[in-house]
C-alpha cells in the first residue's frame, strides 16, 4: 500500500513504520555458552586462553589472511599496524577527508603526521590521484578506508603503493565481509584493521582484529600489542616498545559466535541494500553510494545515499533526517571531514605531541568532496538491512513520502 499522498509523520501523519526493525547487536544461546565456558575455564585473559586467538585466526582466514591478532579496538589496530610497518617521528600517512577520527588519531599516536586528502565523491573512499598527489619524501604509508563498507579502489591503491614503496593500511571498520575480486578487504594491504565495536557489523561491545599476509610484520605487530615481548622468549623480555592491547578472551567468545552466524547476515544485507539501491534511484534527489562492481559483497556498516535537498523543495538535510526518522527509520550520521575537526584547525595536538607536532597548517586545509559529502550525504544503521524485504523498501516509502510533503514540511519548520 502506497504511503505518499498521506500526511508524513512529522506533519502529525502516521508513521510508514508501524513495527520495529531488528535490534542491534543481536545474540544467542552461542554467545551466551561461549561466555559461560570462558568463566568456567578460570582463563580470563589472552596469555593464557586461547579463544581470543582462535577468533582472530578464524576471522582472518574467512577474510582471506593468513593471520590475525586480537586487540582492544579498531583504533589500536591501526595504531599496531602503523608501529609494525616502522611508520614514527617525522613520516606522514595518507588519510582520507571522511572517516572516524581514529584513523587520523592512531598515525598521532605513533608521532606521525597524518596528511588530508579528499574523497571519490561516489564511493565516498579515498580518492587514488589524490593520495598519489600527497606523497612526499616523508610519505610511508596510505591509509584507505572502507567507508560505510564500500571497498577504496584496491587495484589502484595497491599498484600506487608498490609503484611508490609505500605501506597500505586497509581501515575495514565499516566493512567485515566486504569482498574483493575474490578477497576479503584487509588481505590486501600491508594490514586490514577491524573493530568490533558496539555499533560494528561484528560486535563484543568493544574489540578489534588487525589481519596480514606477512609473518614478520604479523609479529612486530603482536609485540607492539603485548608490551613489547617476543612470542615463546621469557615473559619479562621486552625487548622492543609495546604497548598492552589485548583482547580478553570474554570479547573472544562472543566474537566466536558472532563470526558463526556472520556469513548469513552478510548474504541478508546485501541482497537488501541491492534492493533498497534499486528503489532509491527511482526518487529525484536520492542516489545511493556508488557500489563498485568488482565488489563480491558490501558489509554495509551503514546503508548511504546522497541527498540532494532542491528536489525536496529546499528542505534542509537535518530535516529530512528528522523526517525520515519520525517515519521509523533508524537514521545515523556522517562523519564530518577530517579538515573540519577542532584538533586539526586549532593545532590542539599536546600533549601527544610537543616537541614534534605535525607542522602543516591544517587551518588553510580544504577537502571540498569530503566537505559536501557530509553535509549532503544520509547514513541508515545497518540494522534495518537485517529486517525482511518489505521492512527494508519502507525505506524507500517513506523517502517518497516526504519528498511529496516537502514543501509543508519545510514550511512548518
Amino acid at each position: 500500500m502506497s504511503h505518499v499522498g498521506d500526511a508524513p509523520a512529522v506533519l502529525g501523519g502516521a508513521p510508514v513504520r508501524r513495527g520495529q526493525y531488528p535490534a542491534w547487536p543481536a545474540w544467542d544461546r552461542d554467545d551466551r555458552d561461549g561466555l559461560l565456558a570462558v568463566l568456567d575455564s578460570g582463563e580470563w585473559w589472552q596469555g593464557g586462553g586461547d579463544v581470543a586467538a582462535g577468533f582472530a585466526a578464524e576471522f582472518a582466514a574467512y577474510h582471506g589472511a593468513h593471520h590475525g591478532l586480537a586487540m582492544t579496538n579498531g583504533t589500536h589496530t591501526i595504531e599496531a599496524a602503523l608501529a609494525a610497518c616502522d611508520v614514527g617521528d617525522g613520516d606522514e600517512v595518507i588519510v582520507p577527508g571522511i572517516t572516524f577520527f581514529a584513523s587520523a588519531s592512531a598515525a598521532l599516536a605513533v608521532n606521525a603526521t597524518p596528511v588530508l586528502v579528499d574523497i571519490d565523491p561516489e564511493t565516498l573512499c579515498i580518492d587514488v590521484a589524490a593520495a598519489e598527489a600527497a606523497v612526499t619524501a616523508r610519505t610511508r604509508a596510505v591509509l584507505a578506508v572502507h567507508v560505510a563498507g564500500a571497498a577504496a579502489d584496491l587495484d589502484a591503491l595497491t599498484d600506487l603503493c608498490d609503484r611508490r614503496g609505500l605501506r597500505l593500511v586497509e581501515d575495514c571498520a565499516h566493512a567485515h565481509g566486504t569482498f574483493w575480486r575474490g578477497r576479503g578487504v584487509g588481505s590486501w594491504g600491508d594490514f586490514g584493521s577491524f573493530s568490533m565495536q558496539q555499533s560494528k557489523l561484528m560486535t563484543a561491545g568493544e574489540g578489534g582484529v588487525l589481519i596480514c599476509n606477512d609473518e614478520r610484520l604479523r609479529d612486530r605487530a603482536w609485540s607492539y600489542a603485548d608490551c613489547g615481548r617476543v612470542a615463546g622468549e621469557w615473559f619479562y623480555h621486552h625487548p622492543h616498545y609495546g604497548s598492552n592491547l589485548r583482547m580478553t578472551e570474554w570479547q573472544g567468545a562472543v566474537l566466536r559466535a558472532q563470526l558463526g552466524r556472520f556469513p548469513e547476515q552478510n548474504r541478508v544485507r546485501n541482497e537488501n541494500a541491492v534492493a533498497l539501491g534499486s528503489a532509491l534511484e527511482e526518487i529525484p534527489g536520492l542516489r545511493p553510494q556508488r557500489r563498485d562492481p568488482r565488489m563480491d559483497s558490501q558489509g554495509s556498516y551503514c546503508f548511504v545515499f546522497h541527498y540532494d535537498p532542491e528536489e525536496f523543495a529546499g528542505l534542509p538535510l537535518r530535516s529530512f533526517e528528522a523526517a525520515l526518522a519520525a517515519e521509523g527509520i533508524p537514521v545515523s550520521v556522517s562523519y564530518p571531514s577530517l579538515s573540519d575537526l577542532s584538533i586539526f584547525r586549532d593545532g590542539n595536538f599536546a600533549p601527544r605531541m610537543r616537541a614534534n607536532a605535525p607542522t602543516i597548517d591544517y587551518s588553510s586545509v580544504h577537502l571540498p568532496r569530503a566537505e559536501h559529502a557530509a553535509a549532503s550525504t544520509v547514513w541508515l544503521e545497518h540494522r534495518m538491512l537485517l529486517g525482511d524485504r518489505e521492512d527494508v523498501l519502507d525505506v524507500a516509502r517513506a523517502a517518497s513520502r516526504i519528498r511529496h510533503h516537502a514543501a509543508a514540511i519545510a514550511s512548518a519548520g
